[in-house]
């Protein structure tokens, strides 16, 4: 039985007053007495926890009146460990992540890194007999974690599995399940280990339903036949951590950007434009302008908070014009040059403005939006001309000669 109380509570039409106060039931003190337990209380509660000042002008490191912070690497005041100037010292050892070891660190280790996925999924040890009940209940139902988590379950129990046999024998029973070698890039970050722990294999194991792709946005580096997927699953396994770093700097495997001995290369910034005044280089909680009134966002043009952009008097600030049709600043969408061009279709100018040879229009596709007849627009329509020379009705269908009934039929 569930452990939450089902039942419902009784209303009651005092809890909540009118001024926003709240007194409990029957408490004759206005719920004064009543307190919140000590989980549900804000670290800052009583000013900010990480010594701070509170003042959201600037971050807990530039504060001024913040206690001074001690250096990880010589434990003095007045720097931190990346900036500081005396030799790194030497800490006692992590263990490895993979083996636990002392003696490496996990980027290192050549155990079998399939354990550490076995462990994340915190896979149990089991009689094979019993993990193949699993695999065929998750089979039945279908769902993917279930399966994957049975499979590892099963290699566990019956070391020397291989992918290819275990999917031959899922073709063979019928099974829901089809193990799927697809042709896939992982991150440097990551390896494709197959179920003994052999890492850097070819193809990426993927659990799925079907032999063939159920949509053309899986087709990309499916197998062609069956023989071709029981041949990539001999080269095919799961992604799995290999604790490799990644330097932000040059993008190179083995150290992290601190370390890089490339020049340091230029990132540029997102551009900073404060919401609240439109000046760039801050953000709306670091202005210093008057705050706007709630429900007003004023005019996205001068910044003004007594009127709409689109009563603005002000010419338009292109800064602050986004075009609909590029998404960039500067232009809006009826000037934008990112469209081609109507005659050749080449973009960056318009067709009033193109060079290239007029395209000759192909009357057999033009239907006439008057006599509904192939050949011809509604300006050249023979049925308009001639209702016009008659004081017809322009081919509108209202039946109003020229100076007919001012009421045209509707």
């Amino acid at each position: 039985m569930s452990g939450w109380d089902t039942s419902p509570a009784a209303a009651t039409d005092d809890g909540f007053k009118a001024d926003d106060t709240f007194q409990a039931d029957g408490a004759a003190d206005g719920g004064e007495g009543l307190q919140f337990a000590d989980e549900n209380i804000s670290r800052h509660a009583e000013g900010p926890a990480d010594g701070g000042c509170g003042d959201p002008q600037h971050f807990r490191k530039d504060c001024p009146t913040a206690p001074a912070s001690n250096c990880y690497n010589c434990g003095q005041e007045g720097h931190y460990s990346s900036d500081c100037p005396e030799p790194k010292v030497e800490r006692e050892a992590q263990p490895c992540r993979v083996c636990s070891s002392l003696e490496h660190k996990a980027a290192e280790c050549d155990a079998n890194k399939l354990t550490v996925l076995i462990a994340g999924l915190d896979i149990k040890d089991m009689p094979a007999e019993d993990a193949w009940k699993m695999l065929e209940a998750a089979d039945t139902d279908k769902d993917v974690d279930d399966i994957k988590t049975a499979l590892l379950t099963y290699a566990k129990a019956y070391p020397s599995l291989l992918f290819e046999e275990l999917e031959q024998v899922f073709r063979d029973a019928e099974m829901n399940t089809h193990l799927i070698a697809k042709q896939q890039e992982v991150g440097k970050t990551h390896t494709i280990v197959n179920l003994q722990g052999k890492e850097d294999q070819e193809y990426v194991v993927s659990i799925q339903f079907s032999a063939k792709p159920r949509r053309a946005a899986f087709a990309d580096g499916y197998p062609s036949s069956q023989e071709e997927n029981l041949t990539r699953l001999a080269k095919a396994g799961f992604p799995v951590n290999n604790f490799q770093q990644v330097c932000k700097n040059c993008d190179e495997v083995g150290h992290t950007s601190k370390r890089c001995e490339q020049e340091p290369r230029e990132v540029e910034k997102p551009k900073i434009v404060c919401q609240l005044c439109n000046e760039p280089n801050h953000y709306a909680r670091d202005c210093p302008s008057e705050r706007k009134a709630p429900g007003k966002k004023g005019c996205r043009n001068c910044g003004s908070l007594d009127h709409q952009q689109k009563d603005c008097e002000e010419p338009p600030n292109m800064d602050n014009v986004v075009c609909k049709e590029c998404e960039q600043t500067g232009h809006f969408a009826k000037d934008c040059l990112s469209k081609p061009c109507y005659n050749c279709g080449e973009p960056g100018h318009k067709k009033p403005d193109c060079t290239a040879p007029r395209k000759k229009t192909d009357w057999s596709k033009v239907e006439c939006s008057i006599c509904h007849e192939m050949g011809h627009s509604h300006r050249r329509c023979p049925q308009a001309a001639a209702e016009g020379e008659t004081g017809g009705d322009g081919g509108f269908g209202d039946g109003a000669a020229a100076g007919g009934d001012a009421s045209g039929g509707w």
